[in-house]
Formats: C-alpha cells, sequence, structure tokens
C-alpha cells in the first residue's frame, strides 16, 4: 500500500472507536478464486471498525460455494464478488440468486473485476448493485469508502425494515390505522435523524423533503429554513462556481440515473464558517423504476482536511530545512578556508598597508556570509546551543533597553510579564535573537506610530488546540507573545512566512531569514509558533516552550587562564574537503606543530598504523565518507586510551544523534578561525 492508504487507514480506525460491549459483528463474503485477494482484503480490513462492530469474514472460491453460504448463514451485510471466475460462473448468477431468489433486497452487493468491460447499467440498476470496480483501481483507501459507504447503507436499511416489520405487526390488530401510520413516520424520521452523517432529500422537481439533525449541526440551519427555500443553495454555496458545480452533480444524478460518490465542495455555515463536505449521491425510484428523487450523504472532512494541510506544511518545512542546512555545511567549509587564509596572511602584512587592508575587507564580508549560513542553521534546527534553564521574565527586562533602540519614537514597547512565570531549558543567546527577529519585524511592519507587546505566562494547553495542532504535546507551557498595531498579514502571505528568503519588506531592508531563524530556534528548543494575524489587524505570534518547574544552580565562573598558541607535539587532522585540510595544517605547522594530514579515513588508518604511539591529538571532521570521524576515534582509543581528540563540523545533526556535545570541549563549529583553532588544540593537549 502507498503512503496515502496507510494515512486513510488511520483516519477510518480514529472515526470509529470499537464499542467494547458489543460482540456482534458485520458479516462480510468475498467471493474470488484468487486466493490472494481473499488475504489483501483480510489484511486491509483487519482492524476497520464500523458503529463499534468489526467485520467477520467469510470466504467462497466458487459461485456454488457462495450460494451454499448465502443459504447456510443469514444476515450477510455486504458480498463483493469476481464478476468473472475460472472456477465456475458466478458474477451476476450471485447476484441474481441474491435477488431474485432469496429475494434480499438488504445484503449490498459490490462487483470487482480485472476485466474492464463493466456490465451494463441496466443489469446494476436493476440487481441494486452498491458498486463496481476494477480490481487495480480498488486501492485500500477506495475499499475503506466503499465498505464504509455499503455498510450504512445496509445499516439505515436494515433498521427501517426492522422498523417497519414491527409497525405491521402492530398495525394488524390496531383499530386506530391513523395514529399507527403517524407513528411509523416518527419512527422513520427518528432513524433518519439518529445518522451521524448529513442525509438529505431532494423529490424530481428538486426541491428538499428530507433535513436530518445531523444536516441541522453540520450547516447550522434548521429543517424550517430549508424545506420549502428555494435560496437555501445560494446561503449553502455563495462562491457561484462552487454553487453551479454542486447543483449540476445533483441534477445529472437525476437525470442521468445514476449516483456519485467521494464529491468534495465547501459549503458555508449559518455563522459564515465555511466547511468541506464529501458528499456520496444515490437515486431514488418507485416500485415501476420511475425516478422521483435522490438522496444525498454528507460527510464533514474539514477536521480532516485541516490535518492533511498541517501535515504537508510541516513535510514540506522539514524538506527546506534539510535544503538549507545542507547549503550551509558546504558553506561553512568554503568560509573556514576563505577566513583562515584572510587571517593568516594578516599575520604577515604590517596593518596599514593596502594589502592589508584589501584582506580585511574579504573577511568582512565573509564574515556576512557566515551570518547567513548560522541564521540558515537556526532554521534547519542543525545549529549548536549551549541550553541552560532560563527565567524569561529576567531575560527580556534585561534585553529591554536595547529592544527600545531598536524601534522609532513614535512606537512603544510595553512588556507585560506574569509574576509567577515557570523557567524554560533553551539557549539564552538565540531566545534572545527570536525576541529581538519578533520585534524588528513588527517594528517594520507599523508605518507610523504604534505599540508593541511583549507577554509571558503560563499556559496549559486544552484538548480544543491539541486537535487543531497536533504536532504538539500535551502539558504545561510557557508562552511567550509579541503582538503589534501593525498592518497584519493575509493567509498567502501568512503561509510562507516562516521559509528562508521569503519577505514582502522592501529590496535592500530585509534578508527574509528573520522569522525563518525564529521558527528553527523555537523548534530546536521543543516548542511550537503560532501566527495569529488579519490585514489591517496586526499581528500576534506566540511561542510555546516546555516549562520547567526547576532552577538550575549556577556554577561558580573563574577568570580564563591566558592560553599560548604554539606547540611541538604531533597532530592528525582528517579532512575530505582539500581546502580546508590544506588550511588547517598550514594554521597548526606555521605554530610549530607537528602535523600529517589525511584526505580520507583510508589514508588516517595507514598514518595511525605507522606512527599511532607518536599521535597526540587527532582533529577530525565527522561527517566523512565509509566511515564518520566518530568511530574512526572510537577505534583509535581502544588503541590508545589516553589519546585526544577534537571533532569539526559544518552542523550538528550528527552530533546530537552520537551525543558528544556533553560540554563542548571536543568540538569545533565550523566555520572556524586559525586563532579559535589553535587556542582549542592547546587547551586539549594541557588539559
Amino acid at each position: 500500500m502507498s503512503e496515502n492508504d496507510n494515512s486513510m487507514m488511520f483516519y477510518q480506525s480514529s472515526e470509529y472507536k470499537m464499542d467494547n460491549k458489543s460482540e456482534s459483528t458485520w458479516k462480510f463474503l468475498i467471493v474470488d478464486d484468487e486466493d490472494e485477494v481473499h488475504k489483501l482484503t483480510r489484511m486491509v480490513l483487519e482492524d476497520y471498525i464500523f458503529r463499534g462492530k468489526k467485520i467477520s469474514f467469510y470466504s467462497a472460491y466458487t459461485g456454488k460455494e457462495a450460494i451454499e453460504l448465502l443459504n447456510s448463514t443469514p444476515d450477510f451485510a455486504l458480498i463483493m464478488l469476481d464478476v468473472v471466475m475460472e472456477t465456475d460462473s458466478a458474477g451476476l448468477d450471485v447476484v441474481k440468486y441474491i435477488r431474485e431468489t432469496l429475494e434480499n433486497d438488504l445484503l449490498q452487493i459490490v462487483l470487482r473485476t480485472g476485466h474492464t468491460q463493466a456490465p451494463p447499467q441496466e443489469i446494476i440498476s436493476e440487481y441494486e448493485i452498491n458498486s463496481y470496480n476494477s480490481k487495480v483501481e480498488l486501492t485500500s483507501s477506495k475499499l475503506f469508502t466503499v465498505v464504509t459507504a455499503s455498510l450504512r447503507s445496509y445499516d439505515m436499511a436494515s433498521s427501517l425494515k426492522k422498523v417497519n416489520e414491527e409497525l405491521r405487526t402492530e398495525l394488524h390488530n390496531s383499530k386506530d390505522v391513523e395514529n399507527e401510520i403517524q407513528r411509523l413516520n416518527q419512527f422513520q424520521e427518528n432513524v433518519i435523524d439518529s445518522a451521524d452523517i448529513w442525509l438529505h432529500v431532494l423529490n424530481e422537481n428538486f426541491e428538499i423533503v428530507i433535513w436530518n439533525k445531523a444536516a441541522e449541526r453540520i450547516s447550522g440551519y434548521d429543517k424550517d429554513e430549508v424545506i420549502g427555500n428555494e435560496k437555501i443553495w445560494n446561503f449553502l454555496f455563495p462562491d457561484n462556481d462552487n454553487r453551479a458545480k454542486t447543483i449540476k452533480y445533483f441534477h445529472n444524478a437525476l437525470e442521468l440515473n445514476e449516483g456519485f460518490d467521494n464529491l468534495e465542495t465547501q459549503i458555508r455555515h449559518k455563522t459564515g464558517q465555511f466547511k468541506t463536505i464529501s458528499w456520496n449521491i444515490r437515486i431514488i425510484k418507485n416500485k415501476d423504476g420511475e425516478l422521483k428523487g435522490v438522496t444525498a450523504l454528507g460527510r464533514d472532512i474539514t477536521e480532516q482536511k485541516m490535518l492533511e494541510s498541517q501535515f504537508l506544511h510541516s513535510q514540506k518545512m522539514e524538506a527546506i530545512g534539510r535544503l538549507a542546512g545542507g547549503i550551509a555545511h558546504d558553506f561553512n567549509n568554503m568560509l573556514t578556508v576563505i577566513r583562515g587564509y584572510c587571517e593568516l596572511l594578516t599575520l604577515k602584512l604590517e596593518s596599514k598597508t593596502s594589502h592589508y587592508k584589501r584582506i580585511r575587507h574579504i573577511d568582512k564580508a565573509a564574515e556576512k556570509a557566515e551570518n547567513l549560513t548560522s541564521q540558515l542553521l537556526a532554521f534547519s534546527r542543525q545549529q549548536i546551543m549551549k541550553t541552560k534553564v532560563i527565567d524569561l521574565n529576567n531575560l527580556i527586562q534585561d534585553l529591554k533597553k536595547m529592544l527600545d533602540r531598536l524601534v522609532s519614537e513614535d512606537i512603544v514597547i510595553i512588556t507585560q510579564l506574569s509574576q509567577d512565570l515557570g523557567n524554560i531549558k533553551a539557549d539564552p543567546g538565540q531566545i534572545e535573537q527570536v525576541i529581538m527577529n519578533l520585534v524588528i519585524n513588527s517594528r517594520d511592519a507599523i508605518e507610523s506610530g504604534g505599540s508593541v507587546v511583549i507577554s509571558t505566562q503560563n499556559v496549559l494547553l486544552n484538548d480544543q488546540y491539541l486537535l487543531k495542532h497536533k504536532e504538539i504535546k500535551e502539558g504545561p507551557y510557557v508562552l511567550l507573545s509579541i503582538s503589534d498595531t501593525g498592518c497584519g498579514m493575509d493567509e498567502e502571505t501568512k503561509e510562507f512566512i516562516f521559509e528562508p528568503f521569503f519577505t514582502t519588506k522592501d529590496k535592500g531592508k530585509g534578508t527574509g531569514l528573520g522569522l525563518s531563524t525564529v521558527y528553527g530556534i523555537v523548534h530546536q528548543s521543543n516548542g511550537h509558533i503560532l501566527v495569529e494575524s488579519e490585514t489591517g489587524q496586526g499581528t500576534i505570534i506566540k511561542c510555546f516552550f516546555p516549562r520547567i518547574d526547576y532552577k538550575e544552580i549556577t556554577e561558580t565562573i573563574f577568570a580564563p587562564i591566558p592560553i599560548k598558541m604554539y606547540g611541538s607535539e604531533t597532530i592528525l587532522v582528517i579532512e575530505d574537503q582539500e581546502d580546508v585540510l590544506n588550511f588547517a595544517t598550514e594554521a597548526l605547522s606555521l605554530h610549530g606543530y607537528r602535523v600529517f594530514d589525511a584526505l580520507n579515513i583510508d589514508s588516517a588508518f595507514k598514518i595511525c598504523d605507522e606512527f599511532s604511539p607518536e599521535i597526540d591529538l587527532i582533529i577530525t571532521d565527522i561527517v566523512m565518507p565509509k566511515m564518520n570521524g566518530i568511530e574512526f576515534v572510537e577505534q583509535q582509543l581502544v588503541i590508545n586510551k589516553d589519546l585526544k581528540y577534537i571533532f569539526m563540523s559544518g552542523y550538528n545533526e550528527n552530533m546530537i544523534e552520537q551525543n558528544i556535545l556533553v560540554k563542548g570541549e571536543n568540538f569545533i563549529q565550523k566555520p572556524f578561525s586559525a586563532n579559535t583553532l589553535l587556542k582549542m588544540v592547546r587547551q586539549k593537549l594541557d588539559s
């Protein structure tokens, strides 16, 4: 089955919950001469539940076996049979036996075939065949739809028949026939109203004559407002194109003498809210076969569509994040070389020379590129985080003066901080970046005078919120809200605001990475972000962070000890990017170290085999062909447990998985300068 089929199974099983008290099942007869068809059908519907009951499967491999089962086992709800079988002439012969010999008009019949030729339409109508499908087209999702529609029809028809039989028995001995007829009508109306799905009936003049309780609930319109009201379609379908399409399908059902399944349209609730409805349409005939109307069953799939949209958006953001992380990784390798050689060159030049100044210009441009890659890493959630327990109120108060300087005099920044606020665990520097980026974004959205409100509070997300946002887990959160009185956003803009390089600002006024950076930091902090905005009504951005109800003990910070830059130890550098390898080797060699360089793992093994006792330190990239740097170091530690090592990488996804960033002393983030590398090398060797 495809991924879509699996997701369909999820929605079916969540829609119909199992009633543990019910021991009865729906009897389902599969007639096919291919054993694989029986197995696949059972496998797909194994956990299927409809109105609290599971399915009991019966199998027949010939038409004869099917007829024997139909005679010996009453109350089959659904039969799914092959039109043409090699064992004997089944298919329509069994259908005729059911309808003519057994006179069973309740059993729902579904035909399927491996051939392309369908039975004549008059046969399908005469024998009331519920559905006809090609085996190739009958995917698991369509099988669920067919089975659900069939069982719903069987359930409703059985209920009506049972009610009619009971009332006929009572009417036989009743003196007041008129009252009994009224009671029959009331019973039938109660059965229709008890259905959990929208049901309305149109007569041959396209007038609504039945409108059940579910239709009232889903649409907001009472039966009295609908029956006899020709203008109701204008209210339900205010969009002309949508209304025309829907009415056309209903008319076609009458004129062409055929129904249809799973037509999706939008209706407008009485309150103005739009809902998505999936329609199944069936025609109504009298005993002479004349068309008398249309029955419409509508299922509200608004929430299902919303969840599908959220899932697709999440997948899109994940894909963009991986792309951004990959780009940042490659750029970090290049920037390591550019900035590293700039640094080495400036060491050999006088600061007043023109070459020195030109090299500094190159380095400044590379520094700006480094900031861009840092933002891309933040969005893709691959940034190195130095997390600790934070009092968000204190952080905001410390940041307030800087924030006031970021906005113009006609914009007021207001703080509304909850006094009993819980703590959060995150990187303080990155949370400051989140707040500053959001305030700057609010500032740019305010055209002439206004306010930005920064507020905090403890929240416990309720069930209604969790239903709309499946990606967030239940539990206590700290809510950071930043709202403004700016121009706001329309729905189309809100859909793209977190994507890298998307901006509504004028050219040169923004990189389009501010909100994407916020998105990445919040999610990497195990948080969740929500945007509320309307054009002309301002914007509220809410950041939810998991609440921590304890404080972290602050470690005593000692003054740093000066680190010398030179040494004479032996170092092995492993890096598959030749430019980065050459830069690191040259920087270390210029400062007195004996350096072996390896462009791949094979070369590194050869060097270790020959010089292992002499090597004091290994510096290795993590992401390498054949074997990553972590695995290589682990193998060398078996030989020399006192061996010292430093890992380097352009992004941290692999390090998080390997759990090596306990304190950060074994890792250097690309791009790095020669000065940073030399300090860390000396630190490791002297530790």
